[in-house]
C-alpha cells in the first residue's frame, strides 16, 4: 500500500457549496433507499406503517443529514479544520460515524440499558448505511469540480495572447531570458533545475533554468503551459498527439524527438482539456 497517497491534500470538501451538496445528496439517496430497498427488515423493527412507517425511516436519513450539517460547518470551525489530508479526512470520516452512531442511540436506543451491545449494533449498521450515500456524494463533487476545472483552463487557454512574451525567472526571482508564449513547448525538472525547451527561428533551442517545477506551475497558473507529470509540463497549443498505451498516456511535442509521459493524475484533466 502507497502510505504517501495519504497525506496527499483532500480538497472536495473545502468549498461550502460542496459541503451542502455532499449533505443534500446523503439525505436524498438515504430517504430512497431505506424507504424503497428497506435494508436489514429496518421495516420491521417496529410495528408501524403507511405514512408513519415513511416518517420514521425517513428519519434515519435526516439524523445523518444534520449530524454532518453539525461537523462539516460548526465543528469544523470550532475546531479550525479548514483543510484535510486524505489520512485526516478518514479520520474525521470516522468520527462523523461515530457521531451517528451514537445519535441513534439516544434517539431509538436505551442508552441507560445495554449501552455497549446497542452502540456496536447502531454502529454495524451506521457504516453500512452510509459509506454507498458518501461514497456517491463525493463521487459526484469530484466530477462536477473536475467539469469546472477543466472549463477554467481551457477559458484561459483561449485568452493568452499569442504574442505575449513569458518572463523565466530563477529561484532568486531574477529574470534570466524570456519567451514568445507560442513557442514555449516543454518544461521538464530535474532535481533544482527546470529546462525549458523552446523553438527560436525554427529550430528546437533548450535553456537551464535554476528554479523548481512547483514555482513554475505558480507562475503558469493563468496560461496554456499545464502539468502533466511530476517532471513535465507542457504547452498545450503546441501538442500535436496524444497517444494512450494502457492506462499510461504521451504526448508528441512540436518538434521534440522524445515524448512526454502524463500521469495518471493529469491524464482524465489532459484529455478533456484537447478534446
Amino acid at each position: 500500500m502507497n502510505f504517501k497517497l495519504l497525506n496527499n491534500p483532500f480538497n472536495l470538501v473545502d468549498n461550502k457549496r460542496d459541503r451542502f451538496i455532499l449533505i443534500l445528496i446523503v439525505l436524498i439517496f438515504s430517504i430512497f433507499f431505506i424507504n424503497l430497498f428497506k435494508p436489514w427488515n429496518i421495516g420491521r423493527w417496529y410495528s408501524d406503517s403507511g405514512f408513519i412507517k415513511f416518517l420514521r425511516l425517513s428519519s434515519y436519513g435526516i439524523v445523518v443529514a444534520l449530524v454532518l450539517l453539525f461537523t462539516q460547518f460548526p465543528l469544523r470551525m470550532i475546531l479550525k479544520q479548514q483543510e484535510f489530508k486524505i489520512k485526516t479526512y478518514i479520520l474525521w470520516f470516522l468520527i462523523e460515524i461515530l457521531l451517528i452512531s451514537l445519535v441513534y442511540i439516544l434517539m431509538y436506543g436505551n442508552p441507560i440499558g445495554n449501552f455497549v451491545n446497542d452502540f456496536l449494533f447502531s454502529l454495524k449498521y451506521t457504516v453500512l448505511g452510509i459509506c454507498i450515500p458518501y461514497s456517491f456524494a463525493l463521487l459526484i463533487i469530484y466530477y462536477k469540480n473536475q467539469k469546472a476545472e477543466i472549463k477554467q483552463l481551457q477559458t484561459k487557454i483561449a485568452q493568452t495572447p499569442a504574442k505575449k512574451l513569458i518572463a523565466f525567472k530563477d529561484d532568486n526571482g531574477k529574470i534570466k531570458f524570456s519567451v514568445l508564449a507560442k513557442d514555449l513547448l516543454v518544461l521538464e525538472s530535474t532535481d533544482n533545475y527546470v529546462s525549458v525547451f523552446y523553438i527560436l527561428d525554427g529550430k528546437l533551442q533548450r535553456e537551464l533554468l535554476r528554479n523548481t517545477m512547483k514555482k513554475m506551475e505558480e507562475s503558469f497558473k493563468d496560461s496554456s503551459v499545464i502539468r502533466c507529470h511530476r517532471s513535465f509540463m507542457v504547452n498545450s497549443e503546441n501538442v500535436e498527439f496524444v497517444k494512450k498505451s494502457g492506462k499510461k498516456l504521451y504526448l508528441k511535442v512540436h518538434l521534440m524527438d522524445k515524448t512526454v509521459p502524463v500521469s495518471e493524475k493529469y491524464s482524465s484533466l489532459f484529455l478533456a482539456l484537447l478534446s
